[in-house]
Parts: structure tokens; sequence; C-alpha cells
């Protein structure tokens, strides 16, 4: 990244970044057809996703339990049962207190981080004013796409499939690798690790 930052200048990030960001896009749109359109479908996803919240608390500890019966599940740690915060506890709706103060979290840090990264600055000012308001619009709707995409694939199809996925792990973001190694084996971790390696040069580039 240093080498050919160094070598091309502010032009090696933007071309860099593009092809970063196509390679991910490139591993999302995998993952989705594969959890929409190869192994389940929308449907499927959303049939599970109701016999998630409508476990008892003894069918999650059978679940969640080892090959000779003893069950490890702790309620509020695994994906089993109706959801407390959410509303009729569904996984399936956009009344959610944890989500509220997700979003609220996450727009209060965005702005933070958008409005003290230099590099945010040196793209603009390096910029055509006819060119930055299109390319900020257009790469703010590419970033979303990002967590968006991997949140209605992989996040849901976890629940859906109740994997046994703890909460610290999920909040230590093991969900994506989980899911991606329970559908494609040991591609799909390599896919994720690309993606993720994708991520950070990118950024690292554009600093």
């Amino acid at each position: 990244v240093i080498l050919y930052t160094a070598a091309g200048g502010l032009k090696a990030t933007f071309v860099a970044s593009y092809i970063h960001t196509a390679i991910i896009f490139g591993v999302l749109i995998t993952m989705i057809t594969m959890v929409y359109v190869k192994v389940y479908s929308s449907d499927t996803i959303y049939d599970y996703l109701e016999n998630t919240i409508a476990a008892s608390e003894s069918e999650c500890a059978a679940l969640y339990s080892f090959a000779n019966g003893t069950s490890f599940y702790k309620a509020g740690d695994y994906a089993c049962g109706p959801v407390s915060g959410n509303n009729s506890g569904s996984y399936l709706t956009m009344l959610s207190s944890g989500g509220l103060m997700f979003g609220i979290i996450n727009i209060v840090g965005n702005f933070g981080t958008v409005f003290v990264d230099q590099s945010y600055w040196q793209s603009a000012i390096a910029a055509k004013p006819t060119s930055a308001a299109r390319g900020y619009l257009l790469g703010g709707i590419c970033w979303f796409a990002i967590p968006f995409s991997l949140a209605t694939s992989l996040g849901l199809a976890s629940t859906a499939l109740m994997l046994p996925i703890t909460a610290g792990e999920a909040g230590s973001g093991l969900v994506p690798p989980a899911v991606a190694t329970h559908l494609l084996g040991e591609a799909g971790s390599a896919l994720i690790l690309t993606m993720l390696f994708m991520a950070i040069v990118s950024t690292g580039s554009a600093e």
C-alpha cells in the first residue's frame, strides 16, 4: 500500500479504492446469491426467522446442546426465542429499541469519523467541484450497500439457521465468517478474509 501510494500519488489511491470496492462487491453478491438463490430463498429465511422467535426455552436448550445431551444454552447469549425490545419479539420489525440506539450511536460516530478524517477533505479538495458532490453521494450509497447487504444476507441467515454464535462473538464481528464457512466451507472463510483485507488496505491507502 505504501509503495504504490508513494509511486502513484492521489490517483493511485482512487484507482486502488475502485478495484478494492469492486472485489468487495463481488464477494457481497456471492454471499447474497448463496443465501437467497442457491441454498435458501427469501421465503425460507422468513419462515426460519418466524420459527426462531417461536422457539420455547426448552427447545432452545435442546438445540444448543452437546452430543451427550448437556445444554450450553443461556438466554440472551444465543439467537433463539423472542427478542427483548423488539415489536412482538420479532426479528422482522423496524420497531426495535436496540436498533434505535445503534442508529443514534452510528450516526454520531460516523459524523465524527467523516469530519475529522483528513482523507475525506483531501479527496474533496483534489476533485473538481462538479464531480465532488456526485462522487460523495455515490460513495455514500456504495458504502451503505456493504453493511446493508451483510446484515440482510449473512446476518439474517445466522439468526434464521440458529447457528451457535454467542452475543459476544456476534459483537466481535464473527457472524459473517461463521455463516460463510457454514455455507461454503473453507472457500467462504477465504472470501470473507479477502473482503476484509480489501477494506483494510483501501482504508490504509486513502490515509
